[in-house]
């Protein structure tokens, strides 16, 4: 088994120590973050590989156009929306991704001393259901409170949406697959892992960069979006914090998705989604978010702000969350 830090000899003073518990921790981030975007992108690669062949066969490809050619005849974006609007290969890209987490944690557990998938927050401690409840509630909340703001000042029009049953419950799942796997990496590892050698403060700010950057290559990705999914990353990060359990986040996270498309018709992340309602944007993109969704835009500060204060007051009425001792890099695992 490998380890990523150097060893502690007697003698070795406090601040040394510290510096190579950071560099420690680091490494191992980085190496996850490597090792998930590898399999991640292979396993979703895999899922989808059905509905890419149909996609070169309607415009006369073939497997030995897997290559260059394809971005001749389609663009990148465009080939993203035609995938994206299948809803069964979203759900399976959603489930392999998730697969994919799972083997990306248990490659560093086995071979790099890294904490096991449930002592990332996935047990069921204290207030772990009532945590969820918050976090189902707290998505929807949000989006009405953002869609009320655009329809009140003119940047939005609202209209029936063409979801249909079926549709909204796949949305559903796949949503908790993404939930899942983002949280997993995201608040579990990154976070987790990062906070052991560089603190608290330093693992929020830099879970949520690599939160918002995971969302690179969406379409209409821009410094706005970046801002916005940075900020919804630290919101997410605070629920971690609060409860020190993954259940809040993840419960937030997929109602934050959930309530964006299916329900209010809002673009989730610059996919385009069907809803129970259709939102049309009519302000300006820097306020609405545009084609990207209300995380491109302004608006979206005030339904975060609106979901820290609430997450700020139940921080004051729950057992005070306490971190869970999982081993930093080069400490001895328990025994089991």
């Amino acid at each position: 088994m490998t380890t990523l830090t150097t060893e502690v000899r007697p003698g070795m003073t406090e601040a040394r120590l510290k510096r190579k518990r950071r560099r420690g921790a680091i490494a191992q981030v980085v190496l996850f973050v490597s090792i998930w975007s590898t399999v991640a992108g292979l396993f979703g690669l895999l899922a989808a590989l059905p509905t890419l062949l149909s996609v070169y066969q309607e415009h006369g490809l073939g497997l030995s156009d897997l290559g260059h050619r394809v971005t001749e005849q389609l663009d990148p974006a465009e080939l993203n929306a035609i995938l994206s609007t299948s809803s069964s290969t979203t759900l399976a890209v959603a489930a392999a991704t998730a697969l994919a987490t799972m083997l990306s944690v248990w490659i560093m557990r086995h071979w790099f001393d890294g904490p096991a998938l449930l002592d990332l927050g996935l047990r069921r401690g204290p207030g772990w259901l009532v945590d969820s409840v918050v976090g189902l509630v707290l998505g929807p909340t949000m989006f009405l409170a953002i869609l009320l703001a655009l329809v009140a000042a003119g940047w939005a029009s609202v209209g029936p949406g063409n979801i249909g049953a079926r549709e909204l419950l796949m949305s559903f799942v796949t949503f908790v697959f993404v939930a899942f796997s983002e949280e997993v990496l995201s608040r579990g590892w990154v976070l987790q892992v990062f906070e052991r050698g560089r603190g608290t403060r330093a693992a929020v700010i830099g879970s949520a960069a690599v939160f918002a950057l995971l969302h690179s290559f969406n379409p209409g990705f821009g410094l706005t979006a970046l801002l916005g999914l940075f900020l919804a990353g630290l919101l997410f990060a605070q629920a971690y914090v609060v409860t020190r359990q993954l259940w809040l986040p993840m419960a937030m996270h997929l109602s934050w998705n959930f309530s964006e498309g299916p329900l209010f018709g809002f673009p989730v992340s610059g996919l385009p989604a069907e809803g129970l309602l259709r939102v049309t944007p009519t302000g300006p993109d820097m306020v609405t978010g545009g084609s990207f969704g209300p995380e491109a835009g302004l608006v979206v500060v005030g339904g975060i702000a609106l979901a820290s204060a609430v997450l700020y007051l139940y921080s004051l009425k729950r057992t005070p969350a306490r971190p869970h001792q999982h081993p930093g890099p080069g400490e001895q695992m328990p025994a089991m």
